[in-house]
């Protein structure tokens, strides 16, 4: 069962991101509260390392593109990507952030009530929440972009793999 699973293609691109989203989740906390840099700017810097990282992991385990490396597929890739992260995610935490910053005292005795965030307090809620928000809106475009154009195969099937 977990084969099959395995053989769609939106199961290993969910596990991908999963795995890219914790990665870049954990820079993003440790360039704002360890390196003490601003939200916008320190998800542009984990966002980046992360978008690297991504291209080789969708490129071998989410499509098993069989074509080689490229500089030219990579900045491709890059720059698709660079919209859906570097852009919208950095609208989503700008917007969601000041969207939240109003409601500080309510955020501040829900993290007590519930012992969430504690160790991060109101900031890294409001951080926290709003990389997750900003994180849904760039997989969206983010996967269909991939699939139609960046990793698009002649046939849009490749061996083994199982169409939902």
């Amino acid at each position: 069962m977990l084969k099959r699973l395995w053989g769609i293609k939106l199961t290993r691109f969910a596990a991908v991101g999963v795995f890219n989203t914790l990665f870049d989740i954990s820079m993003l906390n440790t360039f704002v509260f360890v390196f003490h840099i601003p939200y916008v700017a320190a998800n542009l810097i984990s966002a980046s390392i992360s978008m690297s990282a991504s291209y080789f992991l969708n490129h071998h385990i989410v499509f098993r593109h069989k074509e080689e490396h490229s500089v030219a597929k990579f900045a491709h890739f890059f720059a698709v990507t660079g919209i859906g992260i570097l852009g919208i995610q950095s609208l989503m935490i700008y917007a969601v952030t000041h969207l939240l910053q109003p409601h500080h005292s309510t955020i501040a005795s829900l993290i007590r009530t519930l012992h969430i965030f504690s160790h991060l307090g109101v900031r890294g809620f409001e951080l926290n929440v709003a990389k997750i928000c900003a994180v849904l809106a760039a997989m969206v475009w983010n996967f269909t972009i991939y699939h139609f154009v960046i990793f698009k195969q002649p046939d849009d099937m490749i061996e083994g793999d199982i169409v939902l």
